[in-house]
């Protein structure tokens, strides 16, 4: 009877105590509670997360804890699907990347924020938490303007510390700074920079820079351009395209004023802008002086002959046999209709030293891709690993129930790091001659919490200085280093050669001759007192001109370097032909342009 006696004792208390009291001691079992991130709150109940990429969704589930259920729904998909999404026993999640797509307006219910408030810059966290029965169930959105604000709003939503769902409802809105990049190269292509870069964006097509004309006057500008460039883009861009041969790449840097920018990626195919992308990612990285980088234009081969690399033998017995994993990477790459592995070295070599070293006759190279049928040759050998151990401690903090003090907690963190040296060399399997070198290094690295240490103070503790040591205990770095480095050096394959597609048979037949374009030389250039430029030129009605005709006018400008001198045509601007004589015409300059620039200058009809 006396075990019963505190229970039915308490009972009647809760029943005669007010709703104030009552409330009272809600709070105070509130706040005996320990704080949680609100991922591991999250997880509790199953979620159901619609993102306009897998990207996204991985992305926030990397937060979640390991035992978690979590259903992913396309934003393309949430027409079909939106009836799943009122299910009352599950969370649901939004996300959105703006940069890959905005949230359909006629789903807008199921978002707790107004999308029509939501500005270019904004980054939006809103959250609603209703009670259903017993449970809580909520509603999250998340929407940033590009890949790097979202990335840092999941992070710091999923990692706050609360006591229950319902510390979450509210919304925040944060507007962060914003460029605005143009590009024609697709939609991979930009989310690739998007996921490197550390730049917040909004971005346009060629074809609609008018829903960004505004940014394009006072924000950074980026380029990620591939050919073909519209004309009247050409003129915005800080360099000018028609210097490049057919095969150059070009990453260069102009000021605005301050800290805005004019930046230009271009790629003379995907694959180099790829490259681009990955090595000038941050904006501030790329050369104020144009860096022109020429890509070997090769044929893709149907037979490559890859020769054993070579690797180190202090270190066989941590990467495993390195040649054989260059192999398969070889073979699963797509660089050729055949990987084929030379049996021996060509007499009177002895072993494939010389290959893998690059100091190997050319005769050599030539009589073994003949032997083996071969178009090109690959060699290359691991030229050595840098090893590093760094030890550091991290500071964090959360609330005490002291109102003076702070709970400190101080990590050690151990992060080790691998890097393996690879040099390579691509032969022509004719001739022996080196087509292209490079020189490329992969790492791989970890990093371990080896302590944490708790405090509770006013004041944060002093931390200790960081150490530094070149011994790794983790020996499988070197085997992820290994493999790292054969990821980059297809990568380098790929995106620094322009690899020629197999050109299929044509039948030639025959076609009557074009009628020849007339073209003509400015003779004469006068400016009217209002601006207007009028060129002659010395072609006229016995060629064919008319009044109304349309002529582009160019010059033809002389590229001299160290190596050869070319000539690109640079075009001037478009003038519309006034009036006709036999033997010339008057033509009147449709762009403003210095008459000094027409001297010498040429037409030819366009229209």
């Amino acid at each position: 009877m006396r075990r019963w006696l505190t229970p039915l004792m308490l009972l009647m208390l809760w029943q005669g105590w007010g709703g104030a009291q009552k409330d009272i001691l809600r709070d105070i079992i509130r706040a005996l509670r320990e704080p949680k991130p609100a991922a591991e709150l999250l997880a509790r109940s199953p979620i159901t997360v619609v993102a306009n990429d897998e990207a996204l969704f991985n992305l926030f589930r990397s937060f979640l804890p390991p035992v978690h259920s979590a259903t992913f729904i396309a934003l393309s998909d949430l027409s079909q699907r939106a009836a799943e999404l009122t299910k009352p026993d599950r969370h649901l999640v939004i996300l959105v990347d703006r940069s890959r797509g905005d949230f359909p307006l006629e789903h807008r219910q199921l978002v707790p924020y107004e999308l029509t408030l939501v500005r270019r810059q904004d980054v939006v966290v809103a959250a609603e938490v209703r009670r259903q029965g017993r449970n809580e169930r909520a509603r999250i959105f998340i929407s940033a303007p590009s890949f790097r604000a979202f990335k840092e709003a999941v992070e710091r939503f999923v990692t706050r510390k609360i006591r229950e769902l319902r510390d979450l409802q509210g919304a925040q809105v944060t507007p962060v700074p914003i460029g605005v990049v143009i590009t024609n190269a697709g939609q991979n292509l930009l989310n690739e920079f998007a996921e490197r870069t550390p730049l917040d964006f909004v971005w346009a097509t060629p074809d609609n820079l008018a829903k960004v004309q505004d940014l394009l006057v006072t924000e950074t500008e980026i380029y990620l351009l591939v050919p073909p460039v519209l004309e009247r883009l050409r003129e915005r861009l800080p360099f000018n395209l028609n210097l490049l041969a057919p095969h150059q790449s070009v990453a260069v840097r102009k000021g605005k004023g301050g800290n805005y920018w004019q930046v230009l990626l271009y790629g003379a195919f995907p694959d180099a802008l790829r490259g681009l992308i990955r090595r000038y990612a941050d904006p501030l990285t790329v050369p104020e002086k144009p860096l022109v980088i020429t890509h070997p234009a090769i044929p893709k081969p149907k037979r490559l002959l890859l020769v054993p690399f070579g690797d180190i033998n202090i270190y066989r017995d941590r990467i495993g046999n390195f040649a054989a994993q260059v192999f398969r990477a070889f073979s699963s790459a797509g660089l050729a209709g055949e990987i084929v592995v030379p049996n021996k070295p060509p007499e009177p070599l002895l072993d494939w030293q010389p290959f893998q070293s690059g100091l190997v006759e050319s005769r050599h190279i030539a009589a073994l891709a003949k032997d083996n049928a071969a178009e090109l040759v690959v060699a290359g050998q691991l030229t050595g690993f840098d090893t590093q151990t760094v030890r550091r401690q991290e500071l964090s903090s959360r609330p005490s129930p002291a109102a003076d003090r702070r709970i400190w907690e101080v990590a050690t963190v151990r992060i080790e790091q691998v890097t393996a040296c690879l040099r390579a060399y691509l032969y022509d399997g004719r001739t022996g001659e080196t087509l292209w070198t490079r020189t490329v290094e992969g790492t791989a690295s970890k990093r371990t919490v080896e302590e944490i240490s708790r405090t509770e103070a006013s004041q944060p503790p002093l931390l200790e200085p960081e150490r530094r040591s070149f011994f790794v205990s983790d020996e499988r770095l070197y085997a992820a280093a290994a493999t790292a480095v054969i990821a980059e050096l297809l990568e380098a394959l790929r995106t620094e050669i322009y690899w020629l597609p197999e050109t299929p048979a044509i039948v030639l037949s025959p076609t009557p001759s074009a009628t020849p374009v007339p073209e003509g030389i400015v003779g004469r250039v006068e400016t009217l007192p209002d601006g207007t430029v009028l060129v002659y030129l010395d072609i006229g009605a016995n060629q064919g001109l008319k009044v109304g005709d349309i002529l582009l006018v160019y010059r033809q400008v002389t590229v001299k370097t160290e190596r050869k001198t070319v000539q690109v045509e640079e075009e001037l601007g478009k003038a519309k032909v006034i009036a006709v004589f036999p033997e010339a015409c008057k033509a009147q300059m449709l762009v403003p342009i210095q008459p000094a620039m027409l001297t010498d200058a040429c037409a030819r009809l366009v229209r």
